[in-house]
């Protein structure tokens, strides 16, 4: 550490100079910092536990990274073809269908809905979406409205919604009917995506979607019905906060594997991103207010300014979270794996940016180059795909894909059959 480090009455603050060995740091303060950004030399002292403890102990005290952080390579085989295959439509986004064959749903910029079999070009439109516009929209960060289009399962079922806006609507693609409208309340819905996710369960579709800023509820995709009714007393300022009031804007949602945990990249004032987790089985089965306040309910990590980032999860218990720091001002490209069930960070390296996306052994990144694999236990690149940056994973198939203007572009996972 710097000499002004050093000491009980020195301050916290610092700035972590990476050594090349992994995450491996020394630590200066904020103006050797600065110096060292000069190329001007800074000494440093060997400090003791104590010294090292009151300044790491806290990525609160992290101010910025300097320097390199090592990346360990262990190149494997990997086949680096990505399949184009032209599309029958403008396609505006796109969703897998659980298949064993590469069957898409694509949504146009009319609102219409198909079904597409990549590998014979078979097309079929279903239905045709009505959201609104939403033209008065202005965005926020940059974060321009965007259509989405949600499906799960065989496909039945399809849920188009606006990024960064407030509405949204279910369709049932066999009889092209609106099953459930959505709106997502009015207050910031710019600064986060339409909170969705959907899932099945006792052998009927369920919709996860967010009805106001800080509420999400469980609906039947097939009826409409809603499944979390709960009466929630409003919030007065001045006032002594209700029973199970939540102050969180919820964001992205994800579901684990099984579909027994719920990740949610939301935000809290003033502003932290604070991704959460909490059990959806408790959720319908025992606590109606699980998501509020339950005991499964769990925040991972608290950033400053930092939310709206890649996460997956790796498996049915870890979920890795893109960027290693406590302030977006701060932050190291790589990833922090956390255990979803005590909420303890299990393991961080540097390297991964961008999309994420897992198939239970390995870790893939979208990042600026190309995808990138990665062995999530020990931290190595393992390969590269340049030049391609999926948004969509196909489980059925393995194969992760993006729209590259009028075709598909697949590339098919090492672990796939």
């Amino acid at each position: 550490m710097c000499r002004h480090l050093v000491g009980d009455d020195a301050e916290a603050a610092h700035v972590r100079l990476l050594t090349g060995h992994g995450l491996e740091f020394d630590m200066c303060c904020p103006a050797c910092g600065e110096a060292v950004a000069e190329g001007r030399p800074v000494e440093l002292l060997i400090a003791c536990d104590g010294c090292v403890a009151r300044c790491a102990d806290s990525d609160g005290h992290l101010r910025a990274w300097r320097g390199t952080p090592g990346i360990a390579e262990r190149p494997g085989p990997l086949d680096p073809t990505v399949r184009e295959t032209p599309l029958p439509v403008d396609a505006v986004d796109f969703a897998p269908v659980d298949a064993a064959d590469s069957v898409w749903l694509l949504l146009d910029r009319d609102g219409w809905i198909g079904r597409f079999a990549a590998d014979t070009r078979d097309w079929t439109v279903l239905a045709r979406s009505t959201v609104p516009a939403e033209p008065e929209h202005e965005p926020w960060a940059g974060h321009e409205l965007r259509r989405r289009l949600h499906t799960y399962g065989d496909g039945r079922f399809a849920a188009v919604v606006n990024d960064f806006g407030r509405h949204g609507q279910v369709l049932d693609l066999r009889t092209g009917a609106v099953t459930l409208t959505l709106d997502g309340g009015d207050h910031r819905p710019d600064t986060v995506p339409f909170s969705l996710a959907m899932f099945e369960r006792n052998d009927r579709t369920l919709v996860i979607h967010r009805s106001d800023w800080n509420r999400l509820d469980v609906s039947d995709a097939a009826t409409g019905e809603l499944l979390t009714a709960r009466a929630a007393e409003p919030y007065r300022q001045s006032e002594p906060l209700p029973e199970h009031y939540l102050d969180y804007f919820h964001g992205g949602l994800a579901l684990s594997p099984g579909g027994e945990l719920l990740l949610d990249d939301g935000w809290v004032w003033s502003p932290f991103g604070v991704p959460c987790v909490w059990s959806v089985d408790r959720w319908l089965d025992v606590n109606i207010w699980e998501s509020e306040d339950g005991p499964s309910l769990l925040g991972l990590a608290q950033r400053d300014y930092y939310w709206n980032r890649p996460m997956c999860w790796l498996d049915d218990r870890r979920v890795a979270l893109s960027g290693i720091g406590s302030d977006e001002r701060a932050m190291l490209a790589g990833i922090r794996v956390f255990d979803a069930v005590t909420g303890r960070q299990v393991s961080a390296f540097a390297g991964p940016d961008g999309e994420l996306f897992a198939d239970g052994t390995r870790l893939y990144a979208a990042g600026a180059a190309g995808l990138e694999v990665w062995d999530p236990v020990t931290g190595e690149r393992t390969g590269v795909v340049p030049g391609f940056a999926p948004t969509r994973h196909h489980r059925g198939t393995g194969e992760l894909a993006c729209l590259g203007g009028s075709v598909l572009r697949r590339w098919r996972t090492a672990g796939a059959a």
